[in-house]
């Protein structure tokens, strides 16, 4: 056969495995899910995100480490919140998936290249603005790490639309972690889980100077790395250190620290 020949029929392989994901992974993973939080006790403990979609007329933006990407999808579609998802096949299945629980998708670029991911985060940050109380999380330390290192992207994002921050958290007791850069989070059936959203964090006066931004930035990572532990140590007793293996190095809860923008002085 000739290389022409062979590369189209690679494409029709490819659009074909393409359509079938489409039209079946989201709802083997709704399936999934579903039967995962219907066998299990949940304590859920995010209605401060349900109060600020009431309260703020601008909603808020949540940060969210990517551990828990998979549980995103399932545990936040109540809120109807609006995401970003690329133009490329696997964008195709991911929207599809994401508006079966609940979301707004905004379409973006395949392309990895930073300008063309800037002009997709401009335009997404526009379309929020025309909406009156979105809701929008953020995987701060995502797409490619490090673990449990925040990125700005979330604060830039609360700046531009002029909405709170929250950080939040899903955490199971009986789980698969993957072996990713992230340690990516699967729960499995028959469990505890707990989910946590702390804030939320009102934005400082001068957020554009430097030093300020630096603040309310380090000031937010620590409340989700927090909210992190507080998951942690509500499953078990000690916490494993081996969860704690990608936190910043030397550090400690609140409760074991004198630095003031740990306690929340911001």
């Amino acid at each position: 056969m000739e290389p022409k020949k062979k590369l189209q029929w690679h494409r029709y392989i490819t659009k074909g495995l393409v359509q079938l994901a489409k039209y079946t992974v989201p709802y083997l993973y709704f399936a999934y899910f579903w039967f995962v939080w219907t066998t299990s006790k949940v304590i859920d403990r995010t209605s401060p995100l349900d109060d600020a979609l009431g309260e703020h007329e601008r909603g808020f933006v949540a940060a969210i480490w990517h551990q828990e990407v998979l549980c995103v999808p399932w545990v936040y579609g109540r809120l109807h919140p609006h995401t970003i998802a690329s133009v490329g096949d696997s964008g195709d299945v991911i929207t599809r998936l994401l508006k079966l629980c609940g979301y707004t998708v905004f379409r973006g670029g395949s392309s990895t290249r930073k300008s063309r991911r800037r002009k997709v985060l401009e335009e997404f940050t526009q379309h929020l603005k025309k909406i009156d109380r979105p809701a929008v999380g953020i995987t701060v330390d995502g797409s490619s790490g490090p673990a449990f290192r925040m990125k700005t992207g979330a604060i830039v994002m609360a700046m531009e639309i002029q909405a709170p921050v929250f950080v939040v958290r899903t955490w199971c007791k009986r789980r698969i972690l993957l072996r990713t850069w992230d340690r990516m989070m699967l729960p499995l059936p028959f469990n505890k889980i707990v989910i946590l959203a702390d804030g939320p964090y009102p934005l400082p006066d001068n957020l554009d100077q430097q030093e300020v931004f630096e603040q309310f930035h380090r000031f937010v990572e620590n409340q989700l790395l927090e909210t992190t532990y507080k998951c942690f140590s509500m499953m078990d007793h000690p916490v494993d250190e081996e969860l704690l293996a990608n936190f910043p190095e030397g550090w400690k809860p609140a409760s074991e620290t004198d630095d003031p923008i740990r306690k929340g002085s911001v």
